[in-house]
């Protein structure tokens, strides 16, 4: 149950983690983001048996967190869309990746983002960014006392994520996230929401929170205590999803051996689309757990796979974060490691754009999206390439069907800088681009001009199939364009 929740006041000296407003022009957007302690007391949950049912361990677990707000100015510009973004925690720092790879079609649209802290692994590095805004976060472990049913070494060897910790508990995070959907919902005075008359509520998240998502739908969001009398979310979309990891419901059930089919979701009467980058669409056991596109009233469900895009990207998280100074103080400036000359810059934003909007009319006019053709992998799960060294099928745009180079979701890179796996030499989640020669450009394509003409045939194809934007067309197409030109085509 929420408690309460207080806006956190914004000064010269204090400001939300990462603040948007530091990133970008808000106010040219019409937009504002407003950073609030949301305070109350959740359940911890335990597994009911392998399979995803669950049960109340502990009740009424008192916590303090915090969400972010970014909203129209103007009320009347709202869109009525509600996009609630599980925060990544992985790296330790809170990262808003589905806001990064998105935020250009939402405040363009007047839809609103809500995002909120999801682990308690990160609030040491938001303490360190400003002790007196998160000192009073908590999450605090109600059984301190009792010891985890494993070892550290046990962690290590079954290469679960180094982020459990005896003083906090993660498990919290459920009820928090049910509740702030039905508070979202409601008219209510504490919602900063309530002004809004139609609202529509949509649950998102991006690799380890994309998983947080498959597992929520598949443990959560259909238990009748959490439907009441409705739905929670109207629909759902899970980014780079890293389909081995499966979210344990309390952190003292890390190592249980939970039944495979909760890496993948198994039931859902709301619309629900997976997007997945060449990271992620065959590995991490992704080939082993894909589910097909359906229209089945309980199972509602689109997957893309993006060719060319690998799940970090220069874009979505090097450049967006601009040499912030707060991130270099306390460390955690994210950087491309890679020895290559060009780290991967697919515009996976632009098909990310044309996901939301396909899902939010999927929702609101109940109209299921095309499908789009899957990468196909060969009997190891790897990608098959085209003559080009590219990646064959999948979501594509005119930058691989009219190549000016090659896509790699991989960098070399020095060992022991791997997240994955230290002891490698490749990073696996943040790939790297080579230019093909200037001379067989000019072979493929003769002029500058003609390959601006296939672009544009091409991005037309793509809108008119509705997985681009229209808005975001004329962007891509220069795009290439601008590539061509710089790789030496004229």
């Amino acid at each position: 149950m929420i408690k309460k929740l207080q806006k956190i006041p914004v000064s010269t000296a204090s400001y939300p983690f990462a603040s948007a407003a530091r990133y970008l022009d808000l106010e040219a957007y019409g937009y504002i983001e407003t950073e609030y302690y949301m305070e109350g007391s959740a359940n911890i949950y335990q597994s009911d048996g392998t399979q995803g049912s669950v049960k109340v361990r502990d009740a009424d677990v008192p916590y303090m967190n915090r969400l972010i707000v970014r909203m129209p100015e103007d009320p009347a510009r709202a869109s009525g869309n509600i996009v609630v973004e599980i925060i990544n925690p992985t790296s330790f720092m809170e990262i808003e990746r589905m806001w990064i790879l998105s935020y250009q079609k939402l405040m363009r649209d007047g839809d609103i983002y809500v995002g909120i802290t999801s682990k308690p692994n990160t609030i040491a590095k938001l303490k360190e960014f400003n002790e007196e805004r998160y000192g009073c976060l908590s999450w605090k472990n109600p059984r301190m006392d009792e010891p985890f049913p494993f070892t550290e070494e046990q962690i290590r060897e079954k290469g679960i994520l180094p982020d459990i910790d005896i003083h906090y508990e993660p498990g919290l995070f459920w009820d928090m996230l049910t509740d702030l959907a039905w508070l979202l919902r409601s008219d209510d005075t504490m919602n900063p929401l309530h002004w809004i008359k139609d609202r529509f509520l949509y649950l998102t998240g991006w690799s380890q929170s994309a998983c947080y998502l498959f597992r929520y739908v598949n443990s959560f969001a259909y238990r009748s205590e959490v439907k009441r009398d409705g739905q929670v979310f109207d629909g759902y979309l899970a980014g780079g999803g890293v389909r081995n990891l499966i979210i344990p419901v309390n952190q003292y059930e890390a190592l249980m051996d939970y039944n495979f089919r909760l890496k993948r979701v198994e039931y859902t009467a709301q619309p629900f689309i997976s997007v997945q980058t060449e990271s992620e669409n065959s590995a991490f056991d992704a080939f082993r757990t894909k589910r097909p596109d359906s229209d089945y009233p309980y199972f509602m469900y689109r997957e893309y796979e993006v060719t060319g895009a690998s799940h970090d990207t220069v874009f979505s998280y090097v450049n967006y974060y601009q040499q912030d100074e707060d991130l270099k103080r306390i460390g955690m400036l994210p950087s491309y490691a890679g020895k290559h000359n060009n780290g991967n810059d697919y515009p996976s934003q632009i098909l990310f754009a044309g996901a939301f909007r396909n899902l939010f009319r999927w929702v609101r006019e109940g109209s299921g999206p095309q499908s789009c053709e899957r990468i196909p992998v060969d009997e190891y799960g790897c990608n098959r390439k085209d003559a080009f060294g590219n990646t064959k099928g999948g979501l594509r745009t005119c930058l691989l069907n009219y190549p000016t180079g090659r896509y790699y979701s991989s960098s070399t890179i020095e060992p022991g800088q791997s997240f994955v796996d230290p002891s490698s030499d490749k990073d696996p989640l943040f790939g790297c681009q080579e230019a093909f020669s200037q001379a067989f450009l000019k072979e493929l394509y003769g002029s500058l001009e003609h390959y601006e003409r296939l672009c544009r045939e091409d991005t037309k194809e793509q809108i008119s199939r509705g997985f681009i934007c229209k808005e975001d067309g004329e962007t891509l197409v220069q795009l290439a364009v601008s590539l061509a030109q710089e790789r030496g085509l004229s």
